[in-house]
């Protein structure tokens, strides 16, 4: 799945060709600017910032049936190096690909959102599709989604936009869980300030079209698997605490699993309870995850994570940094990261079938930053991690540092 070279302890660095060495290369140049206090501002021309309002290629309030028309897409990019006690591991990856349509109806009170995927090095143009739904919006406190969307738990590392999400990658407990978009129909409102959502989602909805490209495999499924349904409730106390937000929500999500189902298929009941914490340059996001029913070596776990960032430059430098934790009640219970700690061997527990790559408690520091060139909608991103995945009675199962360079480029 990942474009690497795997490299044993003691051989020489990667040295790579690719092309896409001169962004990485690029972003090196910057954090060393940064390191030694010769910040300087990489704005875009307004011509080139014409560029996104280009996207929207129709537009007129006054229209009854059609308001709006724009193309939305996205492309990540990163690259890797992993140093572990297993040994170690570096590539780049094109992280995400999309391309799509957003649309607005009836006085914008009817939305479709649709956009696929292609896979890493672009092996299938088409992997499938990613969001394809309808929202109905009556007004501002109510909404109704049909289609493929996302599950409605993990309000902290889950429902925001990946082009927003100020870390590689999402944090090992909620990776964990096996939860991703599926076909559904959602409910969520606002009673007085009081954020409710309520879903059913069908488990057999493919992520990708896994490996065939081809229109069929990869879009809604065949609605005949498991299903699962969620609840959940919010309240922001910004103003009790007189803070822009504070935001809190506790989520639960049921699922009926079948042996085929693709998705939402590996814990019988997940609960997420979100903390939102905005002020001026600060943010502080903590989320916690309690997953129980699984089968085999899935016992209940339990984690959380902790992620503070600080803008240095509003707008244009911004801090980031995550602590993350799990523990859980077998072994084998708890789950390494794909991306990429798994890229280097963790040997299975003796005696305990399907234990590798796991182990029973896992801790990870996260320190990176971001640095916007406009926005969130093109920005650099690098960051290191130290995790270790451990084991009771056993030796260690990873200890190692993965560090990170990459764009961030949506519209």
């Amino acid at each position: 799945m990942f474009t690497q070279k795997y490299i044993t302890p003691g051989n020489d660095a990667l040295q790579s060709s690719n092309p896409k060495s001169f962004i990485i290369a690029g972003v090196t140049f910057k954090l060393v600017a940064l390191a030694t206090g010769q910040l300087y501002a990489w704005e875009l021309p307004p011509e080139a910032e014409k560029l996104w309002d280009s996207a929207t290629l129709y537009k007129d309030a006054s229209n009854p049936i059609l308001q709006e028309f724009k193309l939305r897409g996205r492309y990540h990019g990163q690259y890797h190096d992993v140093k572990a006690d297993g040994g170690d591991s570096s590539g780049w990856e094109d992280r995400r690909s999309r391309i799509g349509f957003d649309a607005k109806f009836l006085e914008k009170q009817l939305e479709l959102r649709v956009d696929f995927q292609s896979n890493d090095q672009f092996e299938d143009f088409y992997d499938g599709l990613v969001d394809a739904y309808l929202k109905w919006k009556p007004n501002k406190n109510f909404a109704v989604t049909l289609g493929k969307t996302k599950t409605l738990i993990a309000y902290g590392d889950w429902i925001p936009s990946t082009n927003e999400t100020p870390t590689f990658e999402r944090s090992q407990i909620f990776n964990q869980l096996g939860i991703n978009r599926a076909t559904a129909l959602t409910l969520e409102g606002d009673i007085q300030g009081l954020l409710w959502q309520a879903g059913l989602y069908s488990n057999d909805t493919p992520a990708t079209t896994r490996g065939s490209g081809a229109w069929g495999d990869g879009e809604f499924g065949e609605l005949g698997g498991g299903h699962a349904f969620s609840i959940g409730f919010g309240y922001d106390f910004n103003q009790e605490l007189n803070v822009e937000k504070a935001l809190v929500r506790l989520d639960w999500l049921h699922s009926e699993r079948e042996a085929s189902d693709l998705v939402l298929n590996r814990y019988d009941d997940i609960v997420s309870a979100t903390l939102i914490l905005e002020e001026g340059d600060w943010n502080l996001t903590a989320e916690a995850f309690v997953a129980s029913g699984g089968d085999g070596v899935n016992g209940d776990v339990f984690g959380l994570y902790l992620q503070p960032t600080y803008d240095i430059i509003p707008k244009k430098l911004q801090l980031v940094g995550r602590y993350s934790f799990a523990t859980g009640s077998g072994p084998a219970s708890v789950l390494a990261q794909s991306r990429y700690e798994r890229e280097t061997p963790i040997t299975p527990i003796p005696g305990v079938a399907g234990s590798g790559n796991r182990g029973d408690e896992y801790h990870a520091i996260y320190l990176g930053a971001q640095y916007f060139i406009y926005g969130d909608k093109l920005k650099l991103m690098a960051g290191a991690e130290w995790s270790r995945l451990s084991r009771e009675g056993h030796s260690t199962g990873y200890d190692g540092i993965t560090t990170f360079t990459g764009i961030r480029l949506s519209f």
